[in-house]
């Protein structure tokens, strides 16, 4: 068949794309323990190489034969072959396809129509006819590529003749293969549990705390509909000084082991959070109402009692299901405008445990200054979209103190369920965050000189890191500073060893506080009702679980969701920016590489490039210092300098906005 031109609007695969449709979890009994995980990156020239999760395990070749039947971002099962000092891998089987739905248009004709997509052309379009010729459409794969076809697929849904903001999400879902909807029989389970929650209001089992009478409250933004957490602070005298007593949404008890609803969550493993969009872990009926902590309503929760001295260092923790009914739903910006000083932002029966918040969080800080946690403070954009999924603002996410509190609140039951956990060698999966390479600390080292910072990395430890966040915030270059000590970082991932977290510069964590919106999370909760709680509405099977296999399963997903949220995002930045070309912004200087800058927006927090050959004069990339200098003469152009730019292009195929230097005003 003859090699068709690709089309250039098509959305192009760019980065580690991680796409998913598991098999059935199996347990370890049927794994050999010579084999591992990874997703598959083709190359054009047909071979391919496994990636491993950060576990050891180095890339592997994979042969164009073994690759054939193969696509980008597929997750498989592996085997290593060593043949001298080559390595090379057998595929024992595909776990999770990259692809189950294909965005593209729409060509042929009668006798055949194929797919042009980013993937290559799927011949043999089963149910294309010629009205449908040139539409953007979203098929399903009904045969993969072998060596004797290049694989088939059929329409699912037609867009239309152009892509538009509204379909971004769809684009999103179709490129990273996120199931969207639930299964009858799943929805149908999940509204069963109904019966179940009401009986358990009625009369819960003997050790399940009524808690009703306290004055909990949740905390979220204002566009949120699931609550995981509600929490409340009580002072007392002495050397307790603290209570702090974090409600999580018991979701264990509504979702049982081996049911649809839990292979369904296990498939998913997370909620994925779009721009004005969300695709749950859990049917609706479960993620907003009955697991959500909404107000005044009774819940079933988990909780973690935590006791703390008047200095915010832990004493004990305990844990137990408990009944809830929250006083109220607030937000960060009521918070906000409470310490600001605003007393009629919150309820009056709030004040007083908000009061107490308050003060626990000023000694979990000072706590959390003294281990060296590392703190960024990178701008997050978000929109306001129209109806049509058009961006009318862009903006960076404000983080205030509200947020934080929330966040140490967390940080402490987290902590606090995995050091119970380890110390009672309870199997379950861990968060884990560790050391950076030693490598990382020569190139930030040389970054931080090129910058003009005094201050050096001599070790690697949160300690080290924590002060040259805290020494370089506000100064010029410092957000590409930040920026690559993030980068810098390994990834965190669900592992069972508890190997500790290095950014929260703690020996002891795990993910407890969000079971609506994260499947490790659901396993934690498991651990601590079989094994610490020993309660008798834990669900007591026995069924053999693959603590490996779960946290590399779950750690890729994780992934996969992220990658497809910063993909919207920029998709979202680019639309908002298209509509504003010729338009003239102060931008500051972000990065510099030998074909140009990059420039942030910071009143949109949107980066962008400028090519060094629309820079105004005749600039040179001095790579000892690390930015342009103008030839002739001494004028240089580096991180941390503003810029006047117009906007020149955008680019939504390939997500890309580009900047032209203006000439300074005389």
């Amino acid at each position: 068949m003859k090699k068709r031109k690709r089309n250039s609007s098509i959305p192009r695969r760019r980065g580690k794309n991680r796409t998913s449709r598991p098999t059935k979890f199996q347990p370890s009994r049927f794994r050999s323990p010579k084999t591992w995980v990874g997703r598959i990156q083709k190359n054009p020239r047909g071979f391919a190489f496994v990636i491993p999760p950060e576990n050891g395990q180095e890339d592997t070749y994979v042969s164009p034969r073994e690759a054939r039947s193969l696509m980008n971002g597929d997750i498989v099962e592996y085997r290593v072959h060593h043949q001298g000092s080559r390595s090379e891998a057998e595929i024992v089987k595909v776990i999770e396809r990259a692809c189950t739905k294909l965005l593209g248009q729409v060509h042929g004709s009668r006798q055949k129509y194929f797919l042009e997509t980013a993937e290559g052309d799927f011949v043999s379009l089963e149910n294309a006819n010629e009205g449908d010729l040139n539409t953007w459409v979203i098929a399903q794969i009904r045969k993969y590529p072998d060596d004797r076809s290049s694989g088939t697929a059929s329409i699912k849904e037609v867009l239309g003749s152009e892509l538009l903001p509204k379909h971004d999400h769809l684009i999103t879902i179709s490129r990273f293969n996120i199931q969207e909807q639930f299964s009858q029989e799943v929805l149908k389970e999940a509204e069963r549990l109904r019966e179940s929650a009401e009986a358990e209001y009625r009369q819960p089992f003997k050790g399940r705390k009524d808690l009703r009478h306290l004055p909990f409250v949740t905390i979220d933004g204002e566009d949120a509909k699931d609550f995981d957490d509600a929490i409340l602070v009580e002072q007392s005298t002495g050397q307790q000084a603290f209570t702090l007593y974090v409600a999580i949404a018991d979701v264990s008890f509504f979702v049982r082991p081996s049911t649809s609803l839990d292979q369904e969550a296990l498939r998913r493993s997370t909620s994925t959070y779009f721009p004005g969009y969300c695709i749950p872990m859990l049917p609706e009926s479960l993620s907003n109402d009955l697991c959500s902590l909404n107000p005044k309503t009774d819940k079933l929760v988990l909780v973690a009692e935590i006791r703390f001295d008047r200095n915010g260092i832990m004493l004990e923790s305990f844990f137990y299901e408990g009944i809830i009914r929250t006083a109220a739903r607030l937000t960060y910006t009521q918070v906000h405008e409470w310490f600001k000083g605003n007393s009629h932002a919150l309820p009056p029966e709030c004040r007083a445990p908000l009061a107490n918040a308050s003060e626990l969080f000023q000694q979990l800080q000072n706590q959390r200054l003294s281990r060296g946690v590392l703190d960024f403070q990178l701008p997050e954009c978000r929109f306001e979209l129209d109806k049509d999924g058009m961006p009318s603002q862009a903006y960076p996410f404000p983080s205030w103190e509200s947020h934080r509190l929330i966040e140490e609140f967390m940080v402490s039951a987290n902590s606090a369920v995995a050091k119970v956990l380890k110390d009672f060698s309870v199997p379950t999966l861990y968060r884990i965050h560790e050391t950076p390479e030693i490598e990382a600390i020569e190139e930030l080292n040389q970054l931080m000189k090129s910058l003009g910072f005094s201050l050096m990395l001599k070790e690697v430890s949160p300690q080290a890191f924590s002060k040259i966040l805290a020494h370089t915030t506000g100064k010029k270059g410092a957000s590409t500073l930040h920026k690559a000590i993030l980068r810098a970082q390994k990834q965190a991932r669900y592992e069972p060893e508890p190997k500790g977290h290095f950014g929260l510069a703690l020996k002891d964590y795990t993910h407890f506080t969000s079971p609506i919106r994260r499947y490790p999370d659901l396993i934690v909760h498991r651990s601590l009702k079989r094994f610490i709680l020993q309660a008798q509405s834990a669900d007591k099977s026995k069924e053999a679980l693959d603590l490996v296999r779960l946290g590399e399963l779950t750690s890729e997903r994780e992934r996969r969701a992220m990658e497809a949220e910063r993909f919207i995002t920029r998709r979202k930045q680019c639309w908002f920016m298209s509509q504003r070309v010729g338009q003239v912004f102060e931008g500051v200087v972000s990065g510099v590489i030998p074909k140009g800058l990059f420039i942030e927006i910071t009143q949109h927090a949107i980066e962008g490039f400028v090519p060094i050959a629309s820079l105004q004069g005749y600039y040179e990339y001095d790579e000892r210092k690390g930015c342009m200098r103008r030839r002739p003469g001494h004028t240089t152009l580096s991180i941390g300098d503003k810029l006047e730019i117009q906007v020149a292009h955008v680019s939504l195929e390939d997500n890309e906005i580009t900047f032209l230097q203006l000439p300074e005003s005389k």
